[in-house]
């Protein structure tokens, strides 16, 4: 038996990853989160790597990035954690929170826990950067004929 592998051949890290996915789901379910601002939208846009220029909308209070199939951003980069970080809306914020990662998240070159983001803010995980984009919704003026 090699090391890190339980006799029902379990990994160590398979673990660690179940584990963090449960601390995750029980996270998202604190009822902290606020919804979304109807006149607001977010979304990442991919500055680095072979994805390089995709968009992705954020469309709920809690948005996982990681390289596994349970995140809701899949970054296909071996240094990036299965579930590596999670934006969340939450007080009238959005934050990025690094969910105990191996190679961590990186706000201005330094590793965080937590970090409010704002309007253009570039964060790293693995070898991709990702900048943050906040834009007005326009429209959606509703008029009631009687």
């Amino acid at each position: 038996m090699s090391a890190g592998i339980d006799k029902g051949g379990r990994s160590a890290d398979s673990d660690r990853t179940e584990a963090v996915q449960d601390e995750t789901r029980r996270l998202g379910n604190k009822g902290e989160l606020g919804d979304l601002p109807a006149n607001i939208s977010a979304s990442l846009v991919i500055r680095t790597g072979p994805k390089k220029g995709a968009e992705y909308s954020i469309t709920s209070s809690r948005t996982v990035l990681g390289r596994g199939t349970g995140s809701d951003i899949i970054i296909d980069d071996p240094a990036v954690s299965r579930m590596h970080s999670a934006i969340e809306y939450a007080k009238k914020a959005f934050v990025l929170s690094d969910l105990e990662s191996m190679n961590g998240t990186l706000v201005d070159g330094k590793s965080i826990k937590q970090s409010v983001l704002a309007n253009g803010d570039t964060f790293q995980i693995g070898d991709i950067v990702i900048a943050f984009v906040l834009a007005e919704r326009r429209g959606g003026s509703v008029y009631v004929i009687e």
